[in-house]
């Protein structure tokens, strides 16, 4: 089986949940490589940014929701295969996180995290964890 045929079979559905700028920013990396993305902000206004075809074509799907709520995560399609944490609160991120480890059992879960101890305690329970910050070092630090 070559590279495509093993990719062909993977779910390429995901959830953002935050589309701040940061999860704007990885939705239309996501986009880009094929994926369908259901995007969950409580604000609706953080729709204004996206492109009409791409709603209407099915690629994007806006939800206005509570990431934090049960019922509003209830909607996001339970076949799911990924789902990225975006808001702009660490606390928030971990608990949305947790709340979707429950409810998605196969999904990869996502979390943007900079504090330390809350990062930790996502890797703890299995939740992917990342730092902006840790990353914008790395790569600072890569380079000089």
């Amino acid at each position: 089986m070559n590279t495509h045929d093993k990719n062909s079979t993977i779910n390429r559905e995901a959830a953002i949940i935050g589309c701040g700028e940061y999860g704007y920013a990885i939705l239309n990396s996501m986009k880009t490589i094929g994926f369908t993305l259901n995007v969950m902000d409580i604000n609706p206004d953080s729709f204004q940014k996206f492109s009409g075809m791409d709603i209407k074509n099915g690629s994007i799907i806006p939800m206005v929701g509570n990431g934090m709520s049960i019922n509003d995560l209830s909607i996001l399609p339970k076949d799911i295969s990924i789902i990225v944490v975006m808001t702009g609160d660490d606390s928030i991120n971990l608990f949305i996180g947790q709340l979707s480890k429950f409810l998605f059992r196969t999904a990869k879960i996502i979390c943007k995290i900079n504090n330390e101890k809350i990062m930790l305690l996502g890797k703890n329970q299995g939740i992917l964890t990342f730092s902006t910050t840790a990353l914008l070092n790395e790569t600072i630090l890569s380079v000089i």
